[in-house]
């Protein structure tokens, strides 16, 4: 799937990988914890994806489900989803723990 933020790749779309339940809980416990560079490194070594797309994917994994990142609209109910108040990216992924 392929996906884009107007406030970050204004011209570009990046691939998402097809990630397990599992990979998902892991990226959001790293992020929970403030451990981005770990995220990071995760996403790079597992996916192969560089750089610059893991620090966009990390950067759009919602801290909280149906919370948008960038404002404070709270009614997201996607997976991958531009929130409709502020237009940002939202990877709003509901983990069952």
């Amino acid at each position: 799937m392929k996906v884009k933020c107007k406030h970050c790749l204004s011209t570009e779309e990046i691939e998402i990988p097809d990630f397990k339940q599992e990979e998902k809980l892991k990226l959001k416990e790293l992020i929970a914890v403030a451990l981005l560079l770990h995220s990071d490194k995760y996403l790079i070594d597992t996916y192969k994806v560089s750089l610059t797309h893991a620090k966009y994917i990390t950067n759009h994994i919602n801290k909280i489900y149906g919370h948008c990142n960038r404002c404070s609209f709270d009614k997201l109910d996607e997976e991958y989803i531009n929130c409709p108040k502020c237009g940002a990216l939202n990877f709003n992924w509901k983990i069952e723990e």
